[in-house]
């Protein structure tokens, strides 16, 4: 289940869904499955998975994997009944047709949830595929996805903080890993490989793990812009954060301070060196055509250039914030 809970914004009260999940560890047992997934955005509330990739590892040998695409809800595109937009499969490579009869998740949900059950999750920005597995088997099948995870994109952060990103394709130029297709299975087996380049990193510097706190608890009321709330480990820390439409929950100087307060930066514009794209309600913005506003536009044409750039709801912005605030 979804836990309804109240959280108190300066005076005001919000009522908010928290998922019951796993803890997000930096410890690494001998037995664990390599999790990815393409979905058809970052925001589990209403988009879609579209590709599902696992391999299972004991003591750093593959012993089994499980691998299927899924059919999301079709949508009218110009006239044309599709299940993703030209966006999604440039990024992903997966095609209309591959999906065309692919099976729902809810045809999967209980082959993949045993196939998961228990197993220690490691991922790279795993919190999102998280986030989609417990929202889809809570809707399909009523079950809690409970099962503790790793992040590998948190992990080179701390152990290459000098790194100025962090993402797959920069972690294999760093390794010397050859990168194909952005693809789930193929992705899952390139997170094994950078897993264990920085798993030898930690060894060969003797780099105390342990001293890396899952988080800080702070109410948003407190937040002053103090510097001691920096978290290098955030995926925030050090990037250039751009809103695009009316934000609920927060007024946006409210949001952009929070940012701040981790180490990131706002700006009014999409550029460049933009790295996130945080979406509110877009029901009133003039520059919305096609369901988009400029600023999206801009960045999904940065995005299929190869920009570190994602776009997020709000809902997911608060989602990566829920660990810094006192629920």
């Amino acid at each position: 289940m979804i836990m309804s809970i109240e959280i108190s914004l300066n005076g005001s009260s919000v009522m908010e869904n928290k998922r019951n999940k796993g803890r997000s560890l930096l410890t690494l047992p001998k037995d664990y499955i390599v999790v990815d997934l393409e979905t058809t955005g970052l925001n589990s509330s209403f988009d879609e998975i579209i590709e599902v990739a696992c391999i299972h590892f004991v003591d750093g040998h593959e012993v089994s994997t499980f691998h299927s695409y899924v059919q999301p809800e079709p949508f009218d595109d110009d006239g044309k009944n599709v299940y993703i937009d030209d966006f999604i499969s440039e990024l992903t490579g997966i095609t209309n047709e591959t999906l065309q009869n692919a099976p729902k998740f809810k045809d999967i949900a209980e082959q993949l949830f045993d196939y998961l059950d228990g197993a220690f999750i490691i991922g790279h920005n795993v919190n999102f595929d998280i986030n989609f597995l417990y929202d889809n088997f809570a809707a399909s099948l009523g079950k809690e996805f409970h099962n503790d995870y790793m992040d590998t994109m948190r992990l080179a952060r701390i152990v290459m903080p000098d790194l100025q990103h962090h993402r797959l394709k920069d972690l294999c130029e760093v390794f010397n890993i050859t990168e194909t297709q952005h693809r789930a299975m193929n992705d899952c087996e390139i997170t094994q490989e950078v897993l264990s380049h920085l798993l030898a990193i930690v060894e060969g510097k003797k780099i105390d793990l342990s001293i890396h706190k899952t988080h800080h608890n702070v109410s948003l009321a407190s937040l002053k812009g103090n510097v001691s709330l920096n978290d290098k480990t955030h995926p925030f820390y050090g990037k250039h954060c751009v809103f695009t439409g009316t934000l609920k929950r927060f007024l946006r100087k409210d949001a952009a301070q929070i940012v701040c307060n981790i180490g990131g930066k706002c700006d009014d514009n999409v550029t460049k060196r933009t790295n996130f794209l945080i979406i509110g309600g877009l029901e009133n913005n003039p520059s919305v055509k096609g369901g988009k506003s400029g600023k999206m536009k801009k960045a999904e044409s940065l995005i299929l250039k190869g920009q570190d750039l994602q776009i997020i709801s709000e809902e997911t912005f608060y989602d990566l914030l829920s660990d810094y605030i006192d629920e």
